[in-house]
């Protein structure tokens, strides 16, 4: 499995991608010229395609303002590159939930865990995905992470200073301590990220981790985080 994790919402264009004025992005996003990593992300995706290979792209509907999911606005651009097949994950709030929520909609479509993951996103975010997300909060080992970077034109050195000073304190201190999210400030910023109240389906469709799921729900019961991680099967990687 593949996973592209969305960061922004393709609007539609002429550009296919490459004018910013296509995408619907956080103010700290444009100085970097995101929305060109973005694109590149689902390219780079397209290439990794096999048999025996299936991208996932994860993203819910995060805007109010638009009635899209970032993965579907992700999809409608790749068809602009490819005809292939993707599945589709629309109802992660933050890194993990890509990251979980994509298992899960694996999963939903082949009774099986995946036996290899590769997530194609942001080189800063690599440590986030690879230490905390995987190893430490689901234990599944088998994974590669492939990262590319923002394009700033002027105050490079500084953006990346900035961009990596960021990073950690405004996801990966608290990812440290908070492994699935499920407490504040990562909650209440998960909780924003849904504007139209929307309930994901796979507790119902993955059975072997509805006890798991339902511990890390928004109001769950806060469990430590070795007892949930407890509560996670053997992905068979």
């Amino acid at each position: 499995m593949v996973i592209i994790p969305c960061h922004g919402i393709w609007k539609g264009g002429t550009t296919k991608g490459e004018d910013r004025d296509e995408w619907v992005l956080a103010p700290f996003q444009i100085e970097g010229k995101d929305h060109l990593s973005m694109k590149e992300h689902i390219l780079t995706s397209l290439k990794l395609l096999s048999d025996n290979t299936v991208i996932v792209i994860s993203g819910g509907k995060t805007k109010k303002e638009i009635n899209d999911s970032e993965a579907n606005s992700y999809y409608k651009l790749l068809k602009e590159y490819s005809d292939a097949e993707v599945l589709l994950e629309e109802y992660a709030r933050d890194s993990f939930e890509n990251v979980i929520f994509s298992i899960c909609r694996f999963y939903q479509e082949y009774q099986t865990y995946p036996k290899k993951i590769t997530v194609v996103g942001f080189e800063f975010k690599r440590d986030r995905f690879l230490k905390h997300h995987f190893k430490e909060a689901l234990g599944y080992d088998n994974v590669e992470y492939i990262g590319n970077a923002p394009k700033p034109e002027t105050n490079v050195e500084e953006y990346f200073q900035d961009l990596h000073q960021s990073e950690y304190r405004h996801a990966v201190r608290w990812f440290e301590q908070d492994w699935y999210g499920i407490r504040d400030p990562l909650v209440t910023k998960k909780s924003s990220r849904n504007p139209f109240n929307l309930q994901h389906p796979y507790k119902e469709t993955n059975p072997q981790l509805k006890e798991f799921l339902d511990n890390i729900e928004d109001d769950g019961d806060k469990l430590p985080n070795e007892e949930l991680r407890s509560l996670l099967p053997n992905w068979g990687t």
